[in-house]
């Protein structure tokens, strides 16, 4: 994470604010006064930013109160259920007020390496259907071998991923390498293809692999998600066939769950190690046979950002779990 010097960032804010009416001393803000202005912004309201930051709709409200008086301005225009919007001055401010923040979790970081650990806490991001196989795993290498450090988990699908990059939201994603573009950095740790997951009773299931022709004639439960529902499309239409959509879901779970229960197959990359629903009820994973693109798993940053040492170890541990070697032991 970057941001400029702590100092800088309070000049700025009283350059900004040199037009209005007289402030008070601007050191008086405090971290999370300005916390809960930049989450309440992002969230579009008192009640998410709340939830975002695990403090009581109260005290986000009365800690963006207190900023408004100290710098003597409005940020905020309060709607119904706890919904706001930034006045003109606060999107003005909003910038700085990330600046802030980031440079004093850049002097966080700072005087860990100066104590030569890795510590505190680390917003990371998983793809929904790579975290339940792949993120346990990683935390607990990462947070083993860094006690003082704790990586603080959102998922979502890839679209959302790229959009939490992109404002800071997360330091860095573990996902795939779909839909990059410049503004996205992506280290490949492995390459995950994919197969066919059927419910136990299944026809096909007793197959060492099939094709996507065969699978074709079969109800295919669609994995409804951005750019995960694109790929395992053009891998039917890369082989000439078109599949036979019989339902979508945008749940993995519950796609995995009408897949055991007889509703059709769906396509998959990530495979867990025990393979059935939530339920219980057992699901078979059969390869999928023939020439098929094959996606990477790794990690995305922001494009021109430095990782902090705490990030470039989170992302060490994904390295020796997602790996090549890693990889294989979890299928």
């Amino acid at each position: 994470m970057t941001g400029l010097p702590f100092i800088v960032c309070i000049d700025i804010l009283q350059q900004l604010s040199s037009d209005l009416p007289m402030i008070e001393d601007s050191s008086r803000f405090t971290l999370r006064q300005v916390s809960c202005f930049v989450a309440a912004c992002e969230e579009g309201g008192v009640g998410a930013a709340a939830t975002r930051l695990h403090l009581a709709q109260a005290t986000v409200s009365a800690a963006i109160a207190d900023l408004e008086r100290t710098l003597a301005v409005p940020l905020l225009v309060r709607g119904p259920r706890q919904r706001a919007v930034p006045t003109p001055v606060g999107r003005d401010l909003l910038p700085e007020a990330r600046a802030v923040l980031d440079a004093a979790a850049s002097l966080g970081e700072r005087s860990a390496e100066l104590r030569g650990t890795v510590a505190g806490e680390l917003p990371v991001g998983f793809l929904v259907t790579v975290a339940p196989v792949a993120a346990p795993r990683v935390f607990t290498a990462f947070e083993s071998r860094w006690p003082e450090a704790q990586a603080v988990l959102r998922t979502g699908d890839q679209e959302t991923l790229f959009d939490w990059l992109r404002t800071s939201e997360i330091d860095l994603a573990v996902t795939y390498d779909l839909g990059l573009d410049d503004a996205v950095r992506f280290e490949a740790l492995a390459t995950y293809p994919p197969y066919a997951l059927f419910g136990a009773g299944h026809r096909l299931v007793r197959r060492r692999s099939v094709t996507l022709a065969e699978l074709a004639a079969e109800p295919l439960i669609l994995l409804d998600m951005p750019l995960s529902r694109e790929y395992f499309l053009s891998l039917f239409k890369d082989a000439g066939v078109e599949p036979w959509i019989a339902r979508r879901g945008g749940d993995p779970e519950l796609v995995r769950s009408l897949v055991a229960h007889g509703y059709g197959y769906t396509l998959a990359n990530a495979l867990p190690r025990a393979t059935q629903a939530v339920d219980g009820t057992p699901l078979r994973a059969v390869a999928v046979r023939g020439p098929v693109t094959a996606p990477r798993i790794g990690i995305a940053r922001r494009a021109g950002v430095e990782p902090t040492r705490t990030a470039a170890a989170f992302a060490e541990a994904c390295a020796a779990v997602l790996g090549e070697a890693g990889a294989a032991s979890a299928r």
